[in-house]
């Protein structure tokens, strides 16, 4: 039987990855567009709090039970899990429904998620910041023709809307499956690199400083960044209804797109990978203060949706980097390490989702618009001065 190479497999997992990003692209901004509408910011906001309350119980799950991280069978079915539940979305009209489906299709990724990481990390001679800065340019790619598609469609055709994402997530699982297929009958020295053939790159160290509170702040990152996905989709229809609702997503993946490959392979080993953290940071910041003196203008708004996208481009793949390289220096379990990162980054999407609702709400009552990115705005810049402190202290 012949064997497709590594990078052949890496590509067939991008381009599920792809497919899964853009369905979910598709159908967020209109779902919670058209909630926020009907019912209130804070229900709009549940939709992603359930979704990545079910992402928090499912990385957990993974982060104790290798069987989801490792066997294919577990990795396919939690991806046709969270397929089906999105797609019963459609016949759903009750706010509380959808976000009780939304929990059950992020129960599905939490679980399913970890796996695909783990799968691209067994993958023999793989490069950690090249395969990840990859994942990142497939989740983007993805997620820019899902809000194109989204934008072109409309929220009128949803029951079209969740069919094709249905079949988008039947394609992800395939081109799993074919992977996992592949990577379960290589000989163990396919997988397992000899150092003489590929030197253990300079991020596959121990971290100097603790990997829990790297972890934590994680979750802090992710808790700011996840208040624009939220905010966005409520703000723009209202302060400025010149923009369609998905053209901020879309400027922040397209810049994702052209930027993250270029971006991430200046990184230079572990101290690179700690600088482009904090540089990332800083984007969010400065996004954030931008958004609160934009008013209703269109191009602040846009000018801040590049900086979002420069904040991920620098932050997500280097810690994917940093974990997974502590992990495999300190001889830990890759699939688990893994989950236990997605933990703490559900954890703060899902406080941050709903916090952001919330916050919205409060904006509207007190006819303060600038109050939604404000909060975050100060929140940001404390991390941004936390984290410079932390890192100080590390190397001294």
């Amino acid at each position: 039987m012949t064997r497709r190479s590594s990078a052949f497999n890496a590509r067939l997992v991008f381009t599920g990855v792809a497919l899964a990003s853009g369905g979910i692209a598709f159908y967020v901004p209109l779902v919670l567009s058209a909630v926020g509408l009907a019912h209130s910011g804070a229900w709009a906001a549940g939709i992603l709090f359930g979704t990545n309350l079910g992402r928090l119980v499912g990385s957990h799950f993974a982060s104790r039970h290798g069987v989801f991280t490792q066997r294919r069978g577990a990795i396919v079915g939690n991806i046709l899990l969270e397929g089906a539940a999105l797609f019963s979305m459609a016949f759903i009209a009750a706010p509380g429904g959808l976000v009780a489906v939304a929990t059950l299709a992020g129960l599905g990724s939490g679980l399913s998620f970890p796996g695909m990481k783990s799968c691209l990390m067994r993958l023999p001679g793989v490069d950690s910041a090249r395969v990840f800065a990859g994942l990142s340019l497939a989740l983007r790619l993805g997620m820019a023709l899902g809000y194109l598609a989204g934008a072109l469609v409309g929220a009128n055709h949803l029951t079209a809307v969740f069919s094709v994402l249905l079949v988008m997530f039947v394609g992800y699982a395939a081109f799993m499956d074919m992977a996992l297929r592949d990577i379960a009958s290589a000989p163990v020295d396919r997988i397992a690199v000899p150092p003489a053939a590929a030197p253990t790159p300079p991020t596959d160290e121990p971290l100097a400083i603790a990997i829990t509170p790297m972890l934590l702040a994680n979750a802090v990152f992710w808790f700011l960044t996840i208040q624009p996905s939220v905010t966005m989709s409520l703000y723009v229809p209202r302060y400025v209804p010149g923009l369609a609702v998905s053209t901020t997503y879309g400027v922040t993946t397209v810049t994702v797109l052209l930027l993250q490959m270029r971006v991430t392979r200046l990184a230079r080993g572990t101290a690179g990978h700690l600088a482009f953290l904090r540089t990332g940071i800083a984007c969010l910041a400065a996004s954030f203060v931008l958004l609160a003196v934009a008013g209703g203008h269109a191009a602040p708004v846009l000018a801040a949706s590049v900086l979002l996208a420069l904040s991920q481009v620098f932050y997500s793949p280097s810690l994917d980097v940093l974990v997974a390289g502590d992990a495999r220096a300190r001889g830990l379990d890759l699939g688990k390490t893994m989950a236990r990162q997605l933990f703490w980054q559900n954890l703060g999407m899902m406080s941050g989702s709903l916090f952001a609702g919330a916050l919205f709400d409060q904006a509207l009552r007190r006819a303060l618009p600038s109050l939604a990115w404000s909060v975050p705005a100060l929140g940001s810049l404390a991390m941004l001065a936390a984290w410079s402190m932390g890192m100080w202290r590390a190397r001294a």
